[in-house]
């Protein structure tokens, strides 16, 4: 008897550790939208501080966080971590002292230095000695950390077709995109993966609106399209890009097809999903688990934040992956 309820004292034990370690870990509580980076050990956010009514960069390492010194902004800072060219983490940040422009620095803010020509710059990426962001709305640069090399990438694609199907019979139709705009972007050694937004006149989605990931070499050559969906009454948006020891994942947010992450390889030309569950404003991988900013309702779709659901900076559980087809979506 006595081996019995030893037997089931460590099963319960054995359990409860299983069930602690698959549980999300919440990191800090969040006092505005935010997105979030992660790089080898280091996670980097922006909050909003109400005292000084003024949004701060926040770093969190080895379990510590910590406010750098970093100039505050009247707006959500734009900051991204990745490798520099030593291989230790740095950060890249939009400073705003006139013209907004990509400031690289150490994770704790030092040694702070401007990218010349990044000006009107939104959306930094870092991975080694280059740096990249949108210029505009929709123009992709990239550059080394000193602004040698600077040059125009292909960001959202200059021409799109599809099937006219309010003729009969349905008649190809190819046209520069409307209204086109990168919302993020993802630097890992000589690729870039991006989000982008325009408009078509086909008929499909709120007023023809797409959303794609792509991806494309820095060094020059064709852009990958990885996936797609037609934004609808779902208001649907691709989350991330995020890197992670080789492979790209990505967040779906959508009230009406779901919400799930993607993980794409490569090498082998394949894709996996996980269910997810939370609507989020921010989404980093890192080994089998993500950062995530969540976001209390649906932010994009117009839900108010309410103040017994307070967002937080979070680690989830890990990742659930199965195969899966490419995610092109068309509700």
């Amino acid at each position: 008897m006595k081996s019995l309820i030893a037997m089931l004292v460590v099963s319960v034990e054995l359990l409860a550790a299983a069930v602690a370690t698959a549980a999300a870990t919440t990191i800090a509580v969040l006092r505005g939208a935010t997105a979030v980076e992660a790089y080898d050990g280091v996670a980097v956010w922006s909050d909003y501080d109400t005292v000084d009514r003024s949004w701060h960069v926040v770093v969190r390492r080895e379990g510590r966080i910590s406010t750098p010194a970093i100039p505050t902004a009247r707006k959500a800072i734009e900051v991204d971590v990745g490798p520099g060219p030593s291989g230790a983490p740095m950060l890249a940040y939009v400073g705003c002292a006139g013209t907004c422009h990509v400031v690289v620095s150490g994770v704790d803010g030092s040694a702070p230095q401007t990218v010349p020509g990044s000006d009107r710059a939104s959306h930094p990426t870092i991975w080694g000695d280059r740096v990249a962001w949108v210029s505009g709305k929709a123009q992709v640069e990239i550059s080394r950390l000193d602004g040698s090399g600077r040059r125009m990438l292909a960001g959202v694609p200059h021409r799109k077709c599809y099937y006219m199907e309010v003729v009969t019979p349905a008649r190809l139709v190819c046209e520069a995109p409307q209204s086109p705009e990168v919302e993020a972007l993802q630097l890992y050694h000589s690729q870039l993966a991006l989000i982008d937004t325009f408009i078509l006149n086909d008929d499909i989605g709120a007023v023809g609106t797409t959303t794609e990931v792509r991806t494309e070499p820095v060094t020059g050559g064709p852009q990958r399209l990885l996936a797609l969906m037609d934004v609808g009454e779902g208001d649907e948006s691709w989350l991330g890009p995020s890197w992670s020891e080789g492979e790209l994942y990505f967040y779906k947010d959508s009230i009406g097809a779901g919400l799930e992450v993607y993980r794409y390889n490569p090498a082998r030309n394949t894709y996996a999903s996980a269910p997810a569950f939370t609507y989020l404003t921010g989404f980093s991988v890192i080994d089998d688990r993500a950062y995530e900013a969540t976001a209390a309702g649906n932010p994009r779709g117009g839900n108010p934040y309410y103040e017994d659901e307070p967002c937080v900076v979070r680690l989830s559980e890990p990742l659930a992956f199965k195969p899966a087809k490419a995610p092109v979506h068309v509700p």
